[in-house]
């Protein structure tokens, strides 16, 4: 129970430093300024401008996805991935592929 209250209470600090941050961003102040202008301590501001960045780029990590290739008589890459189904002839660009499965990995 108590960890359920301290992750809400994480949560919840994170929405509100995030406003925070945004509206530092959109003031176009400095940083320092900003901070002086709201009565907010600097080491405070750089503490969850750390929190969040890191929390972002954990949540943007690519992640592997196991493909099945199924080979066929007409030569056609066959995908199956969290119920979307690709059939793409052979000698089909790669970089084109992988643009495919990124669009599928946010869906």
């Amino acid at each position: 129970m108590m960890a359920d209250v301290l992750a809400v209470r994480n949560e919840y600090r994170m929405e509100n430093w995030s406003a925070l941050i945004q509206e530092c961003r959109a003031s176009g102040l400095s940083n320092r300024e900003f901070c002086r202008q709201h009565g907010i301590s600097e080491k405070s501001f750089y503490y969850w401008l750390r929190k969040l960045r890191d929390q972002a780029a954990e949540a943007s990590k690519s992640h592997l996805i196991k493909l099945e290739l199924t080979p066929t008589e007409e030569d056609v890459l066959h995908i199956r991935y969290r119920g979307a189904e690709l059939r793409l002839p052979s000698g089909v660009d790669m970089d084109t592929v992988a643009a495919l499965l990124r669009s599928i990995q946010t869906l």
